[in-house]
């Protein structure tokens, strides 16, 4: 059924859409050449381009129109990067299936039904989304069953400790290989809803799930739209549970976007040298819903709390209800650098410093008495920080580890206010 290369790469694969009456195919992605890296094409089927509630697959790059797209300089376009694993969950699937020879097609086709976004992929225009299994490999049978927390968490850590069965492998090749990022994770029904769980990880200076808790709640103390999350304990370790927001109330999928992809940006380097300010400007160019004053108040919390590890992967746009607006902030967490990955516009300093960041307000097209005003609000959240570590009963020893790098945090840069003389 699925469209093999001889040498056992995919070379098509249809694409879905999930709708409110199901998934729909929206266009071919075909593959050219051989290599691990190979070319591709992505053309709109003209059954979709004659729907009435069609639409384009993001905001700014697959517009809606009957010629192809190719890939190139990269090997799929840049929307399915962002349908598709990354490091944790490619790391699985190579792991399950170590003599397949993997590109984009194949981590396409592998990945599962649980993706970010609101794609699926699957072999024809009739078969539906479908998961492919490389021909003669070990796991064509995933085991029954409901996979439980505590059974996820023994997988991942089996495989951080270079220890993994093939038991382990089927259970996180079930549930983690869509994933993307570096630390371990797995999606999971919790009270009837998915959520992505994050487990801890090796070498972790801290406890990152309870800390990556504070900081979303933190967040929404702020004024930050934050997704619902919830930690766990599994004996001394803590998991981390974030409810999905690409999925609604109801399990309907929402389309995703990542700031990457919005700003054209090459997918493999997170680091690209952009700012909020062109983020926040690309938004409005492509058609999503004003974020100016969203962007800058969670660019001057990333400075309050540290987080530097802000690269264009930690940005997302949902189509929500037929709009696109900005995502929920996530991937919250602590880091050593002294810069933001993103520089809050041009010839404004990246140090993670919000009196510093706050300079770039008239960038974002906000009054100085404005972003005083935005300033305030986030020093007064500054100020539940340590109620807040209490509810997750953060320890002793990390909230030290956490003071040398929460210094704005726990003590607010002063401003020079507007009417200072």
């Amino acid at each position: 059924m699925w469209q093999i290369s001889k040498d056992g790469r995919i070379d098509r694969l249809v694409v879905y859409a999930h709708l409110a009456e199901g998934p729909a195919p929206v266009g071919l992605l075909t593959f050219e050449r051989g290599g691990q890296k190979r070319l591709s094409w992505f053309r709109y089927a003209k059954s979709w381009l004659s729907r009435n509630d069609r639409f384009a697959l993001d905001p700014a790059i697959l517009t809606l129109k009957s010629s192809a797209f190719n890939g190139l300089p990269h090997e799929v376009p840049l929307p399915f990067y962002d349908s598709a694993p990354d490091g944790w969950g490619k790391s699985i699937i190579a792991a399950a299936f170590p003599s397949q020879t993997f590109g984009m097609g194949e981590f396409l086709a592998a990945a599962g039904d649980e993706r970010t976004g609101e794609l699926s992929f699957g072999p024809t225009p009739g078969s539906g989304p479908l998961r492919w299994l490389p021909d003669g490999q070990p796991l064509l049978t995933l085991p029954s069953g409901d996979d439980t927390l505590p059974e996820l968490f023994k997988a991942a850590e089996a495989v951080e400790a270079g220890r993994a069965t093939t038991h382990h492998l089927q259970r996180l090749f079930r549930n983690s290989a869509d994933q993307g990022g570096a630390r371990p994770k797995a999606n999971l029904l919790h009270d009837g809803v998915l959520h992505m769980v994050k487990f801890p990880a090796a070498g972790d200076r801290f406890d990152d799930p309870k800390v990556e808790a504070t900081c979303l709640s933190l967040a929404a103390a702020a004024g930050i739209e934050t997704p619902a999350h919830v930690t766990q304990q599994i004996g001394n370790r803590t998991m981390l549970l974030v409810r999905r927001f690409d999925r609604g109330g109801n399990g309907e999928r929402r389309g995703y976007a990542s700031a990457s992809t919005l700003l054209q940006a090459d997918p493999t380097q997170f680091y690209a040298q952009f700012t909020y300010m062109d983020l926040a400007r690309r938004a409005q160019l492509a058609g999503v819903q004003p974020c100016w004053l969203d962007l800058f108040r969670r660019m001057l919390f990333n400075c309050f709390i540290h987080n530097t590890d802000d690269h264009l992967r930690n940005h997302g746009f949902i189509r929500d209800h037929g709009k696109w607006r900005l995502s929920p902030i996530f991937d919250l967490s602590v880091h050593q650098p002294q810069r933001l990955v993103l520089a809050p516009a041009k010839g404004i300093s990246p140090e993670a410093n919000p009196a510093i960041a706050l300079q770039a307000h008239r960038h974002f097209g906000i009054s100085r008495i404005d972003a005083e005003l935005i300033y305030d609000e986030l020093v007064a959240a500054m100020a539940v920080l340590p109620k807040i570590l209490d509810n997750y009963e953060v320890t002793k020893r990390d909230r030290e580890t956490l003071a040398a790098m929460w210094v704005h945090a726990l003590n607010p840069p002063t401003l020079a206010r507007a009417g200072d003389s």
